[in-house]
This record gives structure tokens, sequence and C-alpha cells, in this order.
């Protein structure tokens, strides 16, 4: 499916096609009555010059002859924008009076009534009004025919204006009609929108039921996922415990090589033997770290499941820290030294502890492990954030692995010991605590690296 499907953007395509076409009738038909009205408007006012100047139509001497009156014109003339012409013919044919090439093909009159044409004159076009008068003291008798005609003009004027005056409104309460359905459908999708922000903003490893309201139409949807969620949870819980039971149960034998292997070590006096089991002493060190390192890891993750926050003072936890790894530190070096730039008031924490205590741990660890000398812990307090940070003089990280070393198992110095879990684990406890993790090569040569956590909220509670 095309990453530029959307439900939402088809309906509006749809609303505004649908309201296109509907304003397209409504153009036209408006178009149509706003004609018709001009075009009988007019009609009243050139058929009543027609009958007017046929009033005057009189017989003198056997001559018929028109007396034409002013207020016909006058009445016609109201609009500047028509031409007006007309043409009388006697009974016999002839022209009484006119313009002689005017509505030529229109039949001679037999009847009193007003008959209306459309045509031309001189290349423009021209509605012509006619009426017949019959005369019995024209020779024989006969219809004396009146027609009275105009340019177009006015009309188009007055059918173009009406159009515009119906048209207007309707294009305007089509526009309101669309934004209304923009707004409706917003609306209905905001319960979709939630329950995307409230995933989006969810830890990797937070697979609880989406419980919020949503719409009777999504139900079997949100049903499904969450019970995707469930098994998937359950699959994950299966492997957790699968690899937290294989690390408890490797650590035991690596343990006693390791122990055997520093023994070896000591007695051997060959060469190429010694060097063989320093080997092996080395990896049995690397195997006993991953599997600590895995260890704490489900460790830490079941706990931020459990979601028991605690209260802590920031500074505590640091120094915790601090005591741990000169305690369990297995790469510690006699030069390593810490530089403490703490504040002197508490800085409180709301959070769950052993992964708080294994996120700055691990920060620890991995600076000395890396980057052996004077580490520069800081620690901030201000506005809406806490600020921790492990500076480290060492050589620094590849650019191209700057974005890869919060990775599982990524390690931007494979000749360096460790697991490549470490930051791994404190990016996932940062973001579990709604927190950030960011590291960067220093100027001045080095890595920083920078924990960014929520300050709590006032008047919380000491657990949750």
């Amino acid at each position: 499916m095309s990453p530029d499907y959307s439900i939402q953007r088809r309906l509006l395509v749809s609303g505004a096609a649908l309201l296109v076409l509907v304003s397209g009738i409504v153009f036209l038909t408006v178009r149509w009555y706003a004609h018709t009205a001009a075009e009988e408007a007019f009609d009243r006012v050139l058929g009543a010059a027609a009958l007017s100047i046929a009033d005057t139509v009189s017989i003198e001497d056997g001559e018929a002859t028109v007396d034409l009156p002013h207020a016909a014109f006058a009445i016609l003339g109201t609009s500047r924008l028509n031409r007006i012409f007309y043409r009388i013919v006697a009974p016999n044919g002839s022209l009484i009076t006119g313009s002689p090439t005017l509505g030529l093909e229109i039949p001679p009159g037999n009847g009193p009534g007003l008959r209306f044409f459309s045509s031309s004159y001189r290349g423009d076009p021209v509605r012509i009004a006619a009426v017949a008068r019959y005369h019995a003291d024209a020779g024989e008798g006969g219809w004396i025919d009146i027609l009275v005609a105009e340019t177009r003009e006015a009309r188009d004027q007055l059918g173009l204006r009406l159009t515009m005056s119906a048209t207007v409104p309707a294009l305007s309460l089509a526009v309101l009609a669309f934004l209304l359905i923009w707004l409706a459908m917003r609306k209905a999708f905001e319960p979709l929108r939630t329950v995307e922000t409230e995933l989006r903003l969810r830890a990797v490893s937070d697979l609880r039921p989406i419980e919020g309201p949503v719409p009777r139409e999504v139900t079997a949807l949100v049903s499904a996922l969450n019970d995707f969620m469930s098994r998937l949870n359950s699959v994950l819980l299966g492997l957790k415990d699968m690899t937290a039971d294989a690390a408890h149960q490797l650590r035991t034998p690596l343990t006693a090589i390791r122990a055997l292997s520093e023994l070896a070590l000591d007695g051997a006096s060959h060469g190429r033997q010694k060097e063989i089991i320093r080997r092996i002493h080395s990896n049995s060190v690397s195997a006993s770290v991953l599997a600590n390192k895995i260890l704490s890891e489900a460790t830490t993750l079941h706990s931020l499941e459990t979601r028991v926050h605690e209260t802590v003072d920031m500074r505590d936890v640091i120094g915790n820290a601090i005591r741990r790894v000169q305690a369990e530190g297995p790469h510690l070096q006699e030069n390593i030294s810490f530089v403490l730039n703490l504040p002197e008031h508490p800085v409180i924490i709301h959070a769950e502890p052993v992964g708080l205590a294994e996120m700055v741990f691990n920060l620890v660890e991995n600076a000395i492990t890396h980057a052996p000398g004077e580490i520069e812990l800081g620690l901030n307090a201000g506005g809406e954030s806490i600020l921790f940070h492990v500076r480290d003089k060492g050589p620094g990280i590849p650019e191209e692995k700057l974005g890869l070393v919060f990775e599982r198992f990524e390690r931007a110095n494979a000749s360096k010991p460790g697991s490549g879990l470490g930051l791994s684990i404190a990016r996932n406890v940062a973001t579990a605590m709604g927190g950030s993790i960011s590291i960067r090569n220093r100027e001045q040569g080095g890595t920083e690296v920078t924990l960014q956590l929520p300050r709590p909220v006032e008047g919380r509670g000491m657990s949750a």
C-alpha cells in the first residue's frame, strides 16, 4: 500500500469533488433562471414599446401612416447599452418607415398577438417584438406589421448580474461546507490521532493494551492491535526469561573458567602456552561481562515494567554508581579519577530506582572503560529538566559511529573490553522515563554523554 494512502484525504477529495459538482449544477441552473428572467423582463418592455407604436398606426387617404410615440423609445432607452431598431410594413409588403432589412425572415402577422424572435441585425444579435394591426381602410384591408428590435447588451448584463448575485453566495456556502466537513473529519479522526500519539510516545518495551476511548468503527482494529501486542509481549517475556536464565546459568561456569585461567596463567612458563591461556582468560572475562550485562538488562526491563516509582536524590544515585563501579569494574585502571560538579542542594527525581541506578552506572562504567583518566560528572537542575553530564578526555568516537553507539552490541572501539550493551540499556531506560540521551565529541578532546530527565511534578507522592 502506498505510504501516501490516507482515508481522511480521500474523504476530503471526494467531498470537494461532490461540492464542485453540486456547485457546477447550481451555477448552470442559476444561469438558466437568470437568463430566463432577464429575457422575460426585457421582452415585457420591448412588447410594450411595440404595442405603443402599433396604437399610433392609422390610414389616411388610403395610405398607412404612423406617429412614433416618444414614450415608446423612452422606455427602451432606459438602458444606454442597447441600440433600438424598428420596421413598419404595409399590408402590401411595402416599407412604411424604419430599417428596410430588419427581421426579413419573420413571416407577416395574421393576428393581434405579440410575437418574439431572436435574430441578428447588421452582425449583432437582437431581440425582436412583432405585432400586427388589421386596417380595413388600407385598400382591400390587411395586416400592418410593426417590428421593434433591440440589441442584447443590457439583457446579457442583467443575466450576468443575476447569475453572480446567486452564484457568489452559493460558492461561499460551498467553501463553508468544505471547511465544516474538514473540521468534522478532524474531530472524527481525533481519537485515532490520540492512539497514534500514545503509541509513538511509548517506550519500545511498553506493550500495554490501548485503553483510551476509540470510535466504534475502529474498535475491532484496536482490539486486534491489543491482542497482537499481548501475544508479542508474551513472546518477548519468554525470550527475556530464557536469556536471563541462560545468562544466570552461564555465570557460574564462566566464573570458574576465569578463575582457573588466572591460576593457569600464573603457573604457565612457556611463551606459546601462556599466550593461549591469556586468550582463554580474556575471552572468559568478556563472556562474564556479557552475561552480567544481559542479566542486568533483564532485571532493569522487569523493574521498568513494574512501574514502581520512588522519589530519590540524583546526587545519591551518582555517588552509588561511583562506588559500585570502583568495586565491580573489571577494567578499572589505577589512574581513574572523578571530578564531581554536583549542586549542594538535593536534586529530586521521581523514577523507577533500579532502572535509574543501572542507567547511571552504565554511563559511568562506559566512560572509564573507553577513556581511562579523569572523568567529569556534572549535574544541573533547571527549568523542567534534569541534566546529567559524563565527560571524559579519551580519543573520542569516529563520526561515522556516533549514531550507532546506542545500538545493541555496537562498540566504538572493538579493542576495548565491554559488551556493547551499556549505552543501549541506558537509552532504553531514559526513553521509558520520558527522557533522552545524546553523545558528542568535545572540541578539546574526549566525549560528552548528556542524560536529560524530566523533573517531578509538584505535589507528586513518594510512589506510584
